[in-house]
Protein backbone atom coordinates (compact mmCIF):
# COMPACT_ATOMS: atom_id res chain seq x y z
CA UNK A 1 0.00 0.00 0.00
CA UNK A 2 1.08 3.58 -0.55
CA UNK A 3 2.30 5.14 2.70
CA UNK A 4 0.80 8.39 3.94
CA UNK A 5 2.66 8.54 7.25
CA UNK A 6 5.90 6.84 8.30
CA UNK A 7 6.46 6.72 12.06
CA UNK A 8 10.09 6.11 13.00
CA UNK A 9 11.82 5.32 16.28
CA UNK A 10 15.37 4.47 17.24
CA UNK A 11 14.52 1.02 18.63
CA UNK A 12 11.55 -1.32 19.06
CA UNK A 13 10.32 -0.36 22.56
CA UNK A 14 9.60 3.18 21.36
CA UNK A 15 7.10 1.80 18.82
CA UNK A 16 5.29 -0.43 21.35
CA UNK A 17 2.52 2.14 22.04
CA UNK A 18 1.56 2.00 18.35
CA UNK A 19 1.15 -1.79 18.37
CA UNK A 20 -2.52 -1.87 19.43
CA UNK A 21 -3.41 0.60 16.67
CA UNK A 22 -1.23 -0.73 13.84
CA UNK A 23 -1.18 -4.46 14.63
CA UNK A 24 1.68 -6.95 14.73
CA UNK A 25 3.09 -5.79 11.40
CA UNK A 26 3.05 -2.12 12.49
CA UNK A 27 1.23 -1.18 9.29
CA UNK A 28 -2.46 -0.36 8.96
CA UNK A 29 -4.98 1.96 7.39
CA UNK A 30 -6.26 4.45 9.96
CA UNK A 31 -9.31 6.06 8.42
CA UNK A 32 -8.15 6.79 4.89
CA UNK A 33 -4.50 7.19 5.92
CA UNK A 34 -1.96 4.37 5.43
CA UNK A 35 0.43 4.37 8.40
CA UNK A 36 3.63 2.33 8.73
CA UNK A 37 6.01 2.27 11.72
CA UNK A 38 9.67 1.21 11.55
CA UNK A 39 12.88 1.45 13.58
CA UNK A 40 15.75 3.44 12.10
CA UNK A 41 18.63 2.70 14.47
CA UNK A 42 20.31 4.26 17.49
CA UNK A 43 22.54 7.31 17.09
CA UNK A 44 23.08 9.98 14.49
CA UNK A 45 24.65 7.92 11.70
CA UNK A 46 22.44 4.83 12.03
CA UNK A 47 19.23 6.87 12.22
CA UNK A 48 20.08 8.90 9.12
CA UNK A 49 20.90 5.78 7.11
CA UNK A 50 17.92 3.84 8.45
CA UNK A 51 15.48 6.67 7.82
CA UNK A 52 16.79 7.14 4.28
CA UNK A 53 16.35 3.42 3.54
CA UNK A 54 12.77 3.34 4.85
CA UNK A 55 11.88 6.51 2.97
CA UNK A 56 13.27 5.09 -0.27
CA UNK A 57 11.28 1.86 0.20
CA UNK A 58 7.97 3.29 1.40
CA UNK A 59 7.85 6.75 -0.24
CA UNK A 60 5.81 8.30 2.60
CA UNK A 61 4.02 11.64 2.38
CA UNK A 62 5.20 12.66 5.87
CA UNK A 63 7.42 11.35 8.68
CA UNK A 64 7.08 11.55 12.47
CA UNK A 65 9.83 10.41 14.83
CA UNK A 66 8.83 9.16 18.29
CA UNK A 67 10.95 8.38 21.32
CA UNK A 68 12.31 9.68 24.61
CA UNK A 69 14.62 12.60 25.26
CA UNK A 70 16.51 14.36 28.00
CA UNK A 71 15.61 17.90 29.04
CA UNK A 72 18.26 20.53 29.75
CA UNK A 73 17.57 21.82 33.25
CA UNK A 74 18.72 25.32 32.29
CA UNK A 75 16.93 25.46 28.95
CA UNK A 76 15.97 29.03 28.03
CA UNK A 77 12.56 28.31 26.50
CA UNK A 78 11.02 25.23 28.06
CA UNK A 79 9.89 24.45 31.58
CA UNK A 80 9.73 20.71 31.35
CA UNK A 81 8.91 17.93 33.79
CA UNK A 82 9.53 14.21 33.54
CA UNK A 83 6.76 12.63 31.50
CA UNK A 84 6.00 15.76 29.48
CA UNK A 85 5.84 15.49 25.69
CA UNK A 86 7.71 17.89 23.41
CA UNK A 87 7.06 18.50 19.72
CA UNK A 88 10.20 19.56 17.87
CA UNK A 89 10.05 22.90 16.06
CA UNK A 90 13.76 23.15 15.24
CA UNK A 91 16.65 20.69 15.26
CA UNK A 92 20.26 21.55 15.82
CA UNK A 93 23.37 19.41 15.40
CA UNK A 94 25.51 20.06 18.47
CA UNK A 95 29.10 19.18 19.29
CA UNK A 96 30.52 20.25 22.63
CA UNK A 97 33.85 21.25 21.08
CA UNK A 98 32.04 23.58 18.66
CA UNK A 99 29.91 24.95 21.51
CA UNK A 100 33.13 25.76 23.38
CA UNK A 101 34.73 27.33 20.29
CA UNK A 102 37.32 24.55 19.89
CA UNK A 103 35.92 23.21 16.59
CA UNK A 104 33.74 24.39 13.74
CA UNK A 105 31.22 22.73 11.46
CA UNK A 106 31.99 23.38 7.77
CA UNK A 107 29.51 25.85 6.27
CA UNK A 108 27.91 23.40 3.76
CA UNK A 109 26.65 21.22 6.64
CA UNK A 110 22.99 21.65 7.53
CA UNK A 111 23.43 22.04 11.26
CA UNK A 112 20.04 23.66 11.91
CA UNK A 113 16.75 22.46 10.41
CA UNK A 114 13.16 23.58 10.89
CA UNK A 115 10.43 20.97 11.21
CA UNK A 116 7.12 21.14 9.38
CA UNK A 117 5.00 23.81 11.07
CA UNK A 118 1.69 22.20 10.13
CA UNK A 119 2.65 18.81 11.59
CA UNK A 120 4.18 20.44 14.64
CA UNK A 121 1.11 22.54 15.39
CA UNK A 122 -1.31 19.67 14.77
CA UNK A 123 0.48 17.32 17.14
CA UNK A 124 0.84 19.98 19.83
CA UNK A 125 -2.61 21.55 19.58
CA UNK A 126 -5.18 18.93 20.49
CA UNK A 127 -5.75 17.70 24.03
CA UNK A 128 -6.69 14.03 24.17
CA UNK A 129 -8.44 13.02 27.41
CA UNK A 130 -5.85 11.94 29.95
CA UNK A 131 -2.93 12.64 27.64
CA UNK A 132 0.34 14.01 29.06
CA UNK A 133 1.07 17.70 28.78
CA UNK A 134 2.65 18.62 25.45
CA UNK A 135 4.51 21.71 24.31
CA UNK A 136 6.58 22.80 21.37
CA UNK A 137 10.33 22.59 22.00
CA UNK A 138 11.97 25.50 20.22
CA UNK A 139 15.21 23.53 19.76
CA UNK A 140 16.10 19.84 19.97
CA UNK A 141 19.85 19.24 20.12
CA UNK A 142 21.28 16.13 18.49
CA UNK A 143 24.63 15.18 19.98
CA UNK A 144 26.96 12.37 18.95
CA UNK A 145 26.87 10.91 22.46
CA UNK A 146 24.79 11.32 25.61
CA UNK A 147 25.88 14.33 27.68
CA UNK A 148 26.67 13.07 31.18
CA UNK A 149 28.34 16.14 32.71
CA UNK A 150 26.25 18.83 34.41
CA UNK A 151 28.49 21.72 33.38
CA UNK A 152 28.59 20.53 29.76
CA UNK A 153 24.79 20.21 29.72
CA UNK A 154 24.44 23.76 31.00
CA UNK A 155 26.78 25.10 28.31
CA UNK A 156 24.88 23.32 25.53
CA UNK A 157 21.55 24.64 26.80
CA UNK A 158 22.82 28.20 27.07
CA UNK A 159 25.02 28.48 23.97
CA UNK A 160 23.00 26.31 21.57
CA UNK A 161 19.63 27.50 22.85
CA UNK A 162 18.53 23.88 23.21
CA UNK A 163 15.59 22.64 25.25
CA UNK A 164 16.12 18.88 24.98
CA UNK A 165 18.71 16.37 23.78
CA UNK A 166 18.00 13.46 21.44
CA UNK A 167 20.55 11.34 19.57
CA UNK A 168 18.58 10.60 16.38
CA UNK A 169 16.37 13.59 15.55
CA UNK A 170 18.79 15.49 13.33
CA UNK A 171 19.79 12.38 11.39
CA UNK A 172 16.18 11.58 10.55
CA UNK A 173 15.50 15.22 9.70
CA UNK A 174 18.38 15.29 7.20
CA UNK A 175 17.01 12.16 5.48
CA UNK A 176 13.57 13.79 5.26
CA UNK A 177 14.97 17.10 4.03
CA UNK A 178 16.73 15.29 1.18
CA UNK A 179 13.30 14.18 -0.07
CA UNK A 180 11.48 17.43 0.89
CA UNK A 181 9.24 15.49 3.29
CA UNK A 182 7.23 17.09 6.11
CA UNK A 183 8.80 15.98 9.38
CA UNK A 184 8.67 16.52 13.11
CA UNK A 185 9.56 14.61 16.27
CA UNK A 186 7.35 13.75 19.26
CA UNK A 187 9.48 13.01 22.32
CA UNK A 188 8.70 12.13 25.92
CA UNK A 189 10.95 13.59 28.61
CA UNK A 190 12.63 10.69 30.43
CA UNK A 191 15.43 12.51 32.27
CA UNK A 192 17.31 15.72 32.83
CA UNK A 193 20.59 15.86 30.93
CA UNK A 194 23.72 15.53 33.05
CA UNK A 195 25.34 13.33 35.66
CA UNK A 196 22.08 11.69 36.80
CA UNK A 197 20.60 11.42 33.33
CA UNK A 198 21.38 7.78 32.63
CA UNK A 199 19.89 6.57 35.93
CA UNK A 200 16.80 8.74 35.40
CA UNK A 201 16.38 7.47 31.84
CA UNK A 202 16.49 3.84 32.98
CA UNK A 203 13.81 4.61 35.55
CA UNK A 204 11.54 6.69 33.34
CA UNK A 205 12.06 5.89 29.65
CA UNK A 206 9.16 3.44 29.34
CA UNK A 207 6.72 6.05 30.64
CA UNK A 208 8.23 8.73 28.39
CA UNK A 209 8.11 6.51 25.30
CA UNK A 210 4.51 5.61 26.06
CA UNK A 211 3.56 9.27 26.41
CA UNK A 212 5.09 10.16 23.04
CA UNK A 213 3.58 7.18 21.26
CA UNK A 214 0.17 7.69 22.80
CA UNK A 215 0.05 11.28 21.57
CA UNK A 216 0.72 10.13 18.00
CA UNK A 217 -1.92 7.39 18.34
CA UNK A 218 -4.49 9.85 19.71
CA UNK A 219 -3.69 12.33 16.92
CA UNK A 220 -4.18 9.65 14.27
CA UNK A 221 -7.51 8.62 15.79
CA UNK A 222 -8.71 12.22 15.92
CA UNK A 223 -7.72 12.71 12.28
CA UNK A 224 -9.47 9.49 11.26
CA UNK A 225 -12.64 10.45 13.10
CA UNK A 226 -12.61 13.85 11.40
CA UNK A 227 -11.99 12.30 7.98
CA UNK A 228 -8.74 14.23 7.55
CA UNK A 229 -5.94 12.67 5.51
CA UNK A 230 -3.18 15.24 5.58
Amino acid sequence: MATDLLVLAAFDPELAPLGPLLGDGLAARIGDRAVVARTCGVGLAASAAGAAAHIAELAPRAVVLVGSCGAYAGAPGAHLALGDVVIAARLRLVDLASVDGLAEFPSPMATSLETDARLCEALAAFAAPGSPRAQVASCVATTLAITVDDAAAARIAARAGADVEHLEAHGVAVACAARCLPFTAVLGVANFVGSRGRAEWLENHCRAEAAAGQRVVAWLRVKAAAGERA
